[in-house]
C-alpha cells in the first residue's frame, strides 16, 4: 500500500488526467460494446420469432393445451387481449380452476387449494404476473415499453453455450433469459416470485418451436421439472368479451 501511495504522489495533476480519461473511454467503450450485443441478441431473437411487424399484429390469442404432471394431463385453455386482460380456465377431477390477470386487479380460484371460488390475488402476486398481458412477445418493442436489458455474457448448459440476458420491466419484474447461439431462440427463463409471502425461483425451458399460420414462431412446450405445459392449438386474433376478465 505504502509502495502505491508514493507512486500516485509521483504522477503529475496532468498526467493523472489523462489516466482518468483513458479509464474513462475505456469504460464507455466496454459499455458501448455490452449494448451492441444485447441489442444485436434480441434483434435476432424477434427476427427468428417472426419479426416486429408480424408480432404488433398480434391484438389477442387464444392457447388450447394441457398440463402434464406425475401421469395426469389437465386441459386449460388460456385466452387473452393485449394489456388487458388474460384468463386461464382448467379443470382437475371435476374441480375448475381458474386465473384472472387485469392491468389493476387479478382473481383465482383453485378448489385444491381451498379457494372454491374466485379470491383477489395479492398486490405481491399481481406485480409479478401482470407483465404477462403483453402477448406480443416482451423483447418486442421493448424499449418503447419502458424495458432495460443488461447482457451477462455466455453461460454454458449441458455441453451447450448460450446468450445470458437479464430483462427489468417497467413494473420492476426481473427476467434472466438464455438464448441459443445458433437459433436466437430462448432455451430457459429463470426469475423468482413472491406467493403467500414467500419468494420462490422459478425456471422454464422452451422446446418445440413452431412457426403459426401468421409467421409467428412460439414454443409449444414449457418445460417447469415438476411438469411440463404442451400447448395443442394457438389462435391469433380471436374475438374475445372482455367479460371474462371481470371477476365475476
Amino acid at each position: 500500500m505504502e509502495l502505491v501511495i508514493i507512486l500516485m504522489r509521483k504522477i503529475k495533476p496532468t498526467n493523472m488526467k489523462k489516466l482518468l480519461l483513458s479509464a474513462f473511454v475505456l469504460f464507455a467503450a466496454v459499455i458501448s460494446l455490452s449494448a451492441q450485443s444485447v441489442d444485436e441478441v434480441i434483434n435476432k431473437y424477434v427476427q427468428a420469432i417472426g419479426g416486429v411487424e408480424k408480432w404488433t399484429k398480434v391484438q389477442s390469442l387464444k392457447v388450447e393445451g394441457q398440463i402434464e404432471v406425475q401421469g395426469l394431463a389437465i386441459p386449460f385453455t388460456m385466452q387473452a387481449v393485449h394489456m388487458k386482460g388474460m384468463r386461464v380456465d382448467a379443470e382437475f377431477q371435476g374441480s375448475k380452476i381458474i386465473d384472472i390477470t387485469t392491468p389493476t386487479k387479478g382473481w383465482s380460484q383453485n378448489p385444491l387449494m381451498g379457494k372454491t371460488g374466485l379470491e383477489e390475488i395479492t398486490a405481491d402476486e399481481l406485480k409479478s404476473k401482470i407483465d404477462e398481458l403483453d402477448v406480443q412477445d416482451e423483447f418486442v418493442n421493448y424499449k418503447e415499453k419502458g424495458s432495460t436489458v443488461e447482457y451477462l455474457g455466455k453461460e454454458e448448459e449441458e455441453g451447450t453455450s448460450y446468450h445470458k440476458v437479464k430483462l427489468t420491466t417497467k413494473n420492476g419484474n426481473e427476467k434472466t433469459y438464455y438464448f441459443d447461439l445458433n437459433t436466437y431462440l430462448i432455451y430457459k427463463e429463470e426469475t423468482s416470485v413472491k406467493q403467500q409471502g414467500q419468494e420462490i425461483k422459478q425456471s422454464v425451458k422452451y422446446l418445440d418451436y413452431q412457426t403459426l399460420e401468421n409467421g409467428i414462431k412460439m414454443a409449444f412446450k414449457s418445460d417447469m421439472g415438476m411438469m411440463m405445459m404442451v400447448t395443442k392449438k394457438v389462435t391469433i386474433n380471436p374475438t374475445i368479451d372482455e367479460a371474462i376478465f371481470s371477476g365475476k
